[in-house]
């Protein structure tokens, strides 16, 4: 049997180990999806990261591939439909509660977006770097007493509105499942979004939540108020977000995802492009659960999941 790391930087040491037990294992550090293609056509599995999209195109010339290994909860760079339907298997993390609660990185990591929201930290760190000391222009606002929506709260959501209560928030969240937190809950979206100084987004994006947060929910939030985005770029409505930044008519987006960064086609001219104006929009390229102690511990996890798979 034949396993292609295809992004192999940092890749955990135990898991390469444990697998280089059960086949050959190769490892690599592709830069586009065509050498990836012509270097594993006649390889069984994949251990996959983000950096590329496994389309039904893209399959199709990976004929031999039986597993993709992908230490992600979401799989939407993955044509999972077809892959199944072609006899192949994806080995995630989707629905390994157990286990991901162990995970805090990307909890933290909406926190670290939010506070340097709030708090104007990269924009007067930016200011300072230009050789000023503008204490007077980056006046932020406290946490305390804010009213943080969470939106899909799972295990991340949990996770976040735990820290929320360490800074004295409100805490209020919208779920389509049946929740046991002593969190207000709200009956829809949009009457959570109202009533929200701060929006913490962490739902799945699939194909029912695609475009979730659409330009009427949008309409509902205030001009006061914050948007943070650790999910995926494809659940809400980013033109008009972008116009709404444009406009004023609120007051900054923090996010970790785009919506088309799998496809290496970030729009320029959306919220990047805002961010390098001076608008209040952070950007990290989807960093939240790329922790070094995160990574080893969930492609450990998938690579004993792997295994115990093949033995079964």
């Amino acid at each position: 049997m034949k396993i292609a790391i295809i992004e192999s930087q940092n890749f955990s040491k135990t898991g390469l180990e444990k697998l280089k037990t059960i086949a050959d294992v190769q490892q690599y550090d592709f830069k586009t999806i065509k050498e990836l293609i012509q270097r594993c056509k006649n390889v069984d599995v994949l251990f996959v990261r983000l950096r590329f999209k496994f389309t039904k195109e893209v399959l199709i010339q990976l004929p031999n591939v039986k597993f993709i290994l992908s230490a992600t909860t979401g799989t939407d760079h993955i044509d999972e439909d077809f892959f199944l339907k072609r006899g192949g298997k994806v080995i995630c993390l989707k629905g390994e509660t157990e286990f991901l609660e162990q995970i805090p990185s990307t909890a933290e990591h909406t926190w670290g977006l939010l506070l340097s929201l709030v708090k104007k930290i990269p924009f007067s760190f930016d200011d300072v770097k230009k050789g000023n000391w503008n204490r007077d222009f980056f006046k932020g606002n406290n946490l305390k007493n804010k009213k943080i929506a969470i939106l899909g709260m799972g295990r991340v959501g949990k996770q976040v509105a735990k820290i929320a209560n360490c800074f004295d928030m409100e805490v209020g969240f919208y779920d389509i499942k049946e929740v046991d937190v002593p969190y207000l809950k709200f009956d829809s979206p949009m009457t959570l979004i109202e009533w929200a100084d701060i929006i913490s987004i962490h739902i799945p994006q699939n194909k029912s939540n695609e475009n979730y947060i659409d330009k009427n929910l949008l309409s509902h939030v205030k001009k006061s108020a914050v948007l943070i985005n650790t999910s995926r770029g494809g659940i809400w409505d980013e033109v008009t977000l972008c116009e709404m930044i444009w406009n004023k008519e609120i007051k900054g987006v923090a996010t970790d995802v785009l919506r088309n960064e799998l496809d290496n086609k970030i729009d320029k001219n959306g919220l990047v492009s805002l961010s390098q104006k001076g608008f209040p929009v952070i950007i990290t390229p989807h960093i939240a659960g790329a922790t070094i102690e995160s990574m080893e511990m969930t492609e450990e996890f998938i690579v004993n999941k792997f295994i115990n798979c093949k033995i079964k």
